[in-house]
C-alpha cells in the first residue's frame, strides 16, 4: 500500500485502529439551496456556515482526510475533525469551498470519475450537476484534497473482481492523470464495502478509504468511519453528534456486521415472514 504519512506515521500499523484513536469525520454531499431534497443530503450555505463556525468556536479545525490520517499516525490528531464531501457537486465548489477557506479549513472531495461534468445519475432523487474536470482542478487549487469515489457510484459489496478493479483502480487512475499526482484517498459509494472491496483499495495503492457503516473488527485505515451532517443539524444536534460519534460508529458497524451474519439473516427473514402473515418453516 502506498505510504504518504511521513516517517513516524509509516512506522505505525494503521491497518487496525481502536475506536478511541479515530477522530470525528463529517460526511457532506451538496451545499446549496435546492427545490427538493428527499434524501436530506443538501445543506444550505447559511446552515453550513453555522456548522463550521460551531467547530471553530470550540477550538476544532476541519482538515482533509489525508492530513487527518497523517496526524493519527503521528499522535497529533487532537483538535482535528475530518471534513468530506461525496460525489463532487458543483454546489460544493460554489458554496462550500469559500466558507472552508474563510475558516482556514481544508476538506477532501470524493469524485465520481465517470460523471465529471454530468449529474447524479445513480440517484432516484432530484438531478444535480457535478463538477467538470476543470472545476475539480479549481477545488484542488483552493487547497482541498481530491479523492476517488468510484467510476459509476455503484455499491461495491458483493461485486466481482473485474468490476471492483474498474471502479476502485480505474477511478484512481482517472483522477491521478487529471491531478498529475497520485490520488491518496477513496470513499466507498453508499458507504458500502466488504473485505473484497477493502482489499481492492489496498491493491489499487490508496493510502486510506472512508466508509459509513464500519464493523468494529474492520476499523482501520481503509475503513474509516464517518457521520452524516445534514440541514437538520443545528447547534444542539451537532453537540449530540460529537458526543455520540463513537456510539454511533459502534451502532452502524454492528448493523453492518449483522448483515454479514447468516444466522442473523435467517432470523430477519423469519421475522419478515411473521410480519407479512406467512407461517415460518
Amino acid at each position: 500500500m502506498a505510504t504518504g504519512f511521513g516517517a513516524k506515521a509509516s512506522a505505525l500499523d494503521l491497518s487496525r485502529l481502536s475506536l478511541n484513536s479515530v477522530p470525528m469525520v463529517l460526511m457532506y454531499h451538496n451545499i446549496g439551496v435546492v427545490a427538493e431534497d428527499p434524501h436530506d443530503i443538501c445543506v444550505t450555505p447559511t446552515r453550513f456556515a453555522e456548522q463550521l463556525s460551531w467547530l471553530a468556536d470550540r477550538g476544532l479545525r476541519g482538515v482533509s482526510i489525508g492530513e487527518l490520517v497523517q496526524a493519527i499516525g503521528a499522535g497529533t490528531a487532537k483538535g482535528l475533525v475530518g471534513l468530506t464531501f461525496d460525489d463532487g457537486y458543483v454546489g460544493v465548489l460554489e458554496n462550500a469551498v469559500p466558507e472552508l477557506s474563510r475558516h482556514g479549513f481544508t476538506a477532501t472531495m470524493f469524485i465520481v470519475t465517470g460523471q465529471l461534468g454530468g449529474t447524479n445519475a445513480w440517484d432516484d432523487g432530484p438531478v444535480w450537476p457535478l463538477m467538470s474536470a476543470d472545476q475539480v482542478l479549481q477545488v484542488a487549487a483552493a487547497g482541498m484534497e481530491i479523492g476517488a469515489h468510484s467510476v459509476t457510484h455503484t455499491r461495491l459489496a458483493g461485486v466481482g473482481v473485474d468490476q471492483l478493479s474498474t471502479e476502485v483502480s480505474g477511478s484512481r487512475s482517472d483522477l491521478s492523470e487529471l491531478m498529475r499526482q497520485p490520488v491518496r484517498g477513496f470513499a466507498y459509494p453508499w458507504g458500502n464495502m466488504d473485505a473484497a472491496a477493502r482489499q481492492a483499495v489496498r491493491e489499487a495503492g490508496y493510502d486510506y478509504a472512508c466508509s459509513v457503516e464500519t464493523p468494529m473488527r474492520s476499523l482501520g485505515i481503509v475503513a474509516l468511519p464517518r457521520i452524516v451532517f445534514s440541514q437538520r443539524d443545528g447547534v444542539g444536534r451537532m453537540a449530540a453528534k460529537k458526543f455520540f460519534f463513537k456510539s454511533y460508529t459502534v451502532a452502524k458497524g454492528t448493523r453492518r456486521q449483522l448483515s454479514y451474519n447468516p444466522r442473523a439473516q435467517a432470523v430477519k427473514q423469519q421475522l419478515s415472514k411473521l410480519r407479512s402473515g406467512v407461517r415460518p418453516n
